[in-house]
């Protein structure tokens, strides 16, 4: 079996690295320093199109595979991994919709994450239950068309950024296996009872933005359930 890099592969790698050694180094000190995540640079990167390359073309990507995606990250954060997290950490979470959602929930959702209009996120990790799924306590209760979700989200990447998130609910609380109790709902960011607070002071990757997310009697029409 061959495992080395095809020519196709090998020019990704090329055109990642050129872009982040000629992009990152006037940006890296002040993003760290300010806390920032550098947006116009996220557009470039979509427009050139490295984001999001496992994306099907169907929807908007490149149609290539999760190899492809991590050598353009191995690139980027060779370089920078603050920027570089921040720039293709903005697709994270549009995976399960590519798996489980609907052929309108794909339509809707993804090709925005690629054409620089939208950025997602997976909102799983709770301060009581870290990235523990079994254990999460937020709650979306069905209510006639709408789910109604309550409770707490903590170091979600993206989350102040993210124009929706796909966030992990318990939707069946007497289901016997804990695995059975939880669903994905995508979340748009800006209903009532949504609440986005930035993490500051991080040990590492300070140009990502890291958030906490509240949610306070958020109503989601039930067709967002992945």
């Amino acid at each position: 079996m061959n495992f080395d890099l095809t020519e196709e592969q090998k020019d990704i790698v090329k055109a990642a690295r050129e872009f982040a050694e000629k992009e990152f180094p006037d940006l890296a000190q002040e993003c760290d320093r300010e806390e920032k995540s550098p947006k116009p640079l996220w557009e470039k990167a979509c427009k050139l199109g490295f984001v999001g390359v496992f994306i099907p073309e169907t929807y908007g990507g490149a149609g290539l595979g999760y190899l492809e995606h991590c050598l353009i990250n191995e690139e980027f954060w060779r370089v920078d991994p603050g920027i570089a997290h921040f720039i293709l950490a903005g697709t994270f979470g549009s995976e399960m919709i590519l798996l489980f959602g609907t052929e309108e929930q794909k339509r809707r959702w993804v090709p925005p994450l690629v054409q620089a209009k939208a950025i997602t996120g997976a909102a799983i990790t709770e301060p009581d239950a870290g990235s523990d799924v079994s254990s999460v306590r937020t709650t979306a209760i069905l209510d006639g068309h709408e789910y109604v979700i309550n409770g707490t989200k903590t170091f979600i990447t993206g989350g102040t950024l993210a124009h929706f998130l796909e966030v992990l609910c318990i939707t069946e609380p007497y289901a016997e296996s804990p695995h059975d109790r939880s669903s994905v709902i995508t979340v748009e960011t800006d209903p009532k009872g949504f609440e986005a607070t930035k993490l500051r002071n991080k040990l590492g990757l300070p140009a990502s933005d890291t958030a906490e997310i509240s949610f306070s009697a958020v109503r989601v029409p039930k067709e967002n359930l992945i």
